[in-house]
């Protein structure tokens, strides 16, 4: 059987508990940020697709160039109401240094507009 005995000249340390809070509440933050992020992706995906594109910038060596054009796709009608409606429509190429591309297409929902329809 081992006897414990205090050791002379020597005092006892006791070391605090650490607290499994704050790795709790950092875990909870960054769940909420990563949520956030996906959430408006969802209501503003132009805006997460910057960063998205930056990202990838990181991966392919930089962004050489960034071309967005905007135009409008097609004028509709709405039955009962006699404005048109156009949808516009945005493409956004990204040229990388490694020589890759990336296209992304936004289409907006359908706006009043002043513009001639056709047909």
């Amino acid at each position: 059987m081992v006897k414990s005995a205090p050791m002379r000249n020597h005092s006892i340390v006791i070391k605090p508990r650490r607290r499994f809070g704050a790795r709790l509440a950092l875990l909870v933050i960054f769940a909420l940020a990563i949520c956030l992020l996906l959430g408006f992706g969802l209501i503003l995906p132009a805006r997460l697709a910057l960063a998205q594109e930056n990202m990838l910038g990181l991966l392919h060596s930089g962004i050489a160039d960034r071309v967005e054009r905007t135009y409008v796709d097609a004028c509709v009608r709405i039955e009962g109401d006699d404005d048109t409606y156009a949808v516009t429509r945005t493409v956004r190429t990204i040229t990388f240094h490694d020589g890759t591309s990336l296209s992304v297409t936004f289409s907006s929902s359908p706006t009043p507009t002043i513009a001639q329809c056709s047909g």
